[in-house]
């Protein structure tokens, strides 16, 4: 099994690097999706660990510097204990927003971006077998910087929200719609 996902990763990278287009130019559009690794800060770095989620995402380029973005994911923040209470939480951030080319070439490289957008958060305190939950939804600004490479695209953002924010590493497979 361990050969056979090897191989697979093998080829999905091999076959992203030379089959490579650019997502930069003006209607040019992309989908892809990935992995969130998220660093909680400020009240939720109090209460919660760290934070993992599945993520999908659009992009529609304005011109050779400019892009749209979009996406929609899930974050689950792992069990924390805090004066005998379990704490966790979770959290579907729908965001939209832009990215500069910062390379200025048509080709991928650095790229800074900003989000702005919902998170829709959802949390759980238990103690001695009783559960209290709670909703809310938060509105919330992310800068960030990233770079693409083939069809990868890594970035970090902080996403700000007031003492609810937290740092967000994420990495991408994007395929370039024609």
């Amino acid at each position: 099994m361990k050969r056979f996902l090897a191989v697979v990763i093998a080829v999905v990278v091999v076959t992203s690097l030379v089959s490579a287009q650019s997502t930069w130019g003006q209607g040019l559009k992309a989908w892809g999706g990935g992995l969130e690794l998220s660093l909680p800060t400020g009240d939720l770095g109090n209460v919660v660990g760290v934070g993992v989620g599945p993520f999908a995402k659009f992009q529609y380029g304005i011109n050779e510097d400019i892009a749209l973005i979009g996406s929609l994911g899930y974050t689950y923040w792992t069990k924390k204990t805090v004066n005998s209470y379990d704490w966790t939480a979770s959290a579907v951030p729908l965001l939209v927003g832009a990215k500069y080319n910062l390379s200025k070439q048509v080709t991928p490289g650095f790229y800074g971006f900003a989000e702005i957008g919902f998170y829709f958060f959802s949390t759980s305190r238990s103690y001695g077998g009783y559960t209290i939950s709670g909703s809310a939804t938060d509105f919330v600004i992310a800068p960030g910087v990233g770079y693409e490479f083939g069809n990868f695209d890594a970035s970090l953002k902080y996403v700000i929200n007031g003492d609810v924010s937290d740092f967000a590493v994420r990495i991408a497979y994007q395929v370039p719609l024609r």
